[in-house]
């Protein structure tokens, strides 16, 4: 009976030996450094794309991106309530979709812009109008956009979000140009994108 014991005894100290052994080796070999990224920080990017797509996804349905695009005074060459600026610079766009933005990033350690991509017509090149402008993206930014088609006959909306009686076609001026001439319905094909980092 005392050999048995024994034995269990030497087992049990083998085996917490290796355990410990193959401990240290592998904190040896996978050394954490300053710049191994964490999960954590990981998941909480994953988890403000989804933040971010979740908002396009509701007010593109309920189409409140597309009442923020036309959201636009021909006159001044800007959008509504934008005070000196062809843009938002406070991140308060007085449009829902502007309100929608607010509500899911302010005061959450996160902040974001909020762009028009389009192909220039004449130089293809592609160029991005700021709609809300609240700073520079870190190299940890997220994007997530939407595609929006514009056509002819879409009427701008005045600062009460009320529907004026100037079409696209017939603004003095708008953010993006006409990329389609002729007499085809549409105007222009762009992609509204939505940056969120940390601030």
């Amino acid at each position: 009976m005392t050999d048995r014991a024994q034995t269990f005894t030497l087992e049990s100290v083998t085996a917490a030996v290796l355990l410990v052994g193959t401990v240290i080796f592998v904190t040896q070999v996978g050394g954490v450094t300053a710049l191994t990224a964490s999960t954590s920080s990981q998941q909480v990017t994953e988890a403000q794309y989804g933040v971010a797509v979740g908002v396009l996804d509701a007010a593109a349905a309920d189409g409140a991106v597309r009442a923020t695009l036309l959201s636009w005074d021909p006159d001044d060459s800007s959008f509504h309530g934008t005070g000196d600026y062809r843009y938002s610079v406070n991140g308060e766009m007085p449009t829902a979709f502007g309100t929608l933005l607010n509500e899911s990033f302010a005061g959450s350690g996160y902040t974001y812009n909020v762009n028009v991509v389009h192909v220039d017509p004449t130089t293809n090149e592609q160029r991005r109008v700021p709609v809300i402008r609240q700073g520079t993206p870190t190299d940890d930014a997220v994007r997530a956009g939407r595609t929006v088609t514009l056509y002819d006959d879409d009427v701008l909306l005045d600062a009460s979000g009320a529907e004026t009686e100037t079409t696209l076609t017939e603004a003095s001026s708008f953010h993006v140009p006409d990329a389609v001439d002729g007499d085809g319905p549409i105007y222009n094909v762009v992609r509204v994108e939505v940056v969120v980092w940390p601030v």
